[in-house]
């Protein structure tokens, strides 16, 4: 699920900015499961903000460059990666082809197991007990940018290989 506008998720009621200096905050002391970001600029762009939904979704938001709404909609930034418990989103929900759901091509990205959605400008990563998923303006844009993540709360440097999923993670069967 990818906020329309920018705008409107920061003042929504369930949105929390995880507060600090810089726009990562205190994303580094969080540990209700692994953070993964592109640091402090994501292909160029810079991270714009870091927040947190905790209702019914799950996940933490880094928010990279700004856009302009054309209208009342809003818009949706170039690019995005938010970070889910694996127990609530996972690749499992992509396994049966349904005509309601979105087509995902399988890849394996960083050595780790995933799915290329909306013609790859939407990865979906399966990592430990995390699923990483990047929004971004394109498909080049999208691969770069998981090219560029790093655990913002453990030691995975840009570029190494992600941990391979925590077992359940991939059937859908971790508890939250």
């Amino acid at each position: 699920m990818r906020p329309v506008s920018l705008g409107v998720a920061v003042v929504a009621v369930c949105w929390l900015v995880l507060a600090g200096s810089g726009p990562a905050g205190n994303a580094r002391a969080f540990d209700d499961f692994p953070l993964y970001s592109a640091g402090d600029r994501a292909d160029g762009l810079p991270l714009v903000a870091v927040l947190r939904r905790d209702d019914t979704a799950n996940y933490v938001s880094f928010v990279y460059g700004d856009c302009v709404p054309s209208d009342d909609a809003g818009c949706a930034p170039p690019a995005e990666i938010q970070v889910w418990p694996a127990c609530r989103r996972n690749l499992a929900l992509y396994r049966s082809p349904s005509p309601a759901g979105p087509a995902a091509e399988p890849a394996t990205i960083r050595g780790v197991p995933a799915a290329v959605l909306d013609d790859g400008t939407r990865l979906e990563l399966q990592t430990g007990s995390s699923t990483v998923v990047v929004f971004a303006d394109s498909r080049a844009r999208a691969l770069r940018i998981a090219g560029a993540l790093r655990a913002v709360n453990g030691s995975v440097p840009p570029g190494r290989m992600l941990p391979p999923p925590t077992p359940g993670a991939l059937e859908s069967t971790l508890d939250c």
